[in-house]
């Protein structure tokens, strides 16, 4: 089922508004489309005005507002969400496609250095701050290499195929190498789940 946030039939209401009182026009809903191949889709947002409906379209009602698809897009399409972000890097629409799962960077295949200022410095706040935790639990992390600012690390141990190690990256252990060295842009989990204890295995919710 597709989401139109509120916020975001604010702002398609206001435009809309607009279409009528300054260009006379009724518009009768929205258009999505999209371009690209997965994971490198591309959407777009168009107003559709009454009357001029494409043929073949499918329609769903989001929020109050009509959003018309082609046919062939509607499985893929059908469980989008559309936002209205306004920041100070960003404004306008955003379209998140829970089918689509963004490309994430490979491991590096050239052999790690680990002696770099970077590499010692995350080291340091693996070995201080967050193995000590997580040997609690039966676990370390491990650092693979450290390369155009992004850490690798592998979980092991009763960390390896936990469904709550997405949560200790995320909570964890990425937040205290990124304030302790500002410089690492992001840090990559390279660990083979899926020959953990309990592969795959997603905690409830």
């Amino acid at each position: 089922m597709i989401e139109i946030t509120d916020y975001a039939k604010k702002r398609i209401t206001v435009l809309m508004q607009d279409q009528i009182d300054n260009h006379n026009k009724k518009i009768s809903g929205l258009r999505l489309t999209m371009s690209g191949k997965v994971p490198n889709i591309e959407y777009a947002l168009a107003f559709v005005e009454a009357g001029k409906e494409e043929l073949g379209d499918i329609s769903v009602e989001a929020n109050g507002v009509k959003v018309f698809m082609e046919l062939k897009n509607g499985k893929f399409l059908e469980d989008v969400k559309i936002d209205f972000l306004q920041t100070l890097q960003q404004t306008g629409f955003k379209v998140e496609n829970p089918k689509v799962i963004p490309e994430q960077p490979a491991a590096p295949t050239t052999p790690a250095n680990l002696d770099t200022p970077e590499a010692i410095a995350v080291q340091k706040v693996l070995d201080t701050e967050i193995n000590p935790g997580v040997a609690s639990h039966g676990g370390h992390i491990t650092l693979i290499d450290v390369k155009d600012q992004v850490a690798y690390v592998q979980l092991g141990g009763g960390c390896q195929g936990c469904g709550m190690a997405s949560v200790t990256l995320q909570q964890g252990v990425i937040t205290a190498i990124q304030k302790a060295v500002p410089s690492i842009t992001n840090v990559m989990d390279v660990t083979d789940h899926a020959g953990g204890a309990n592969p795959y295995f997603s905690p409830g919710k």
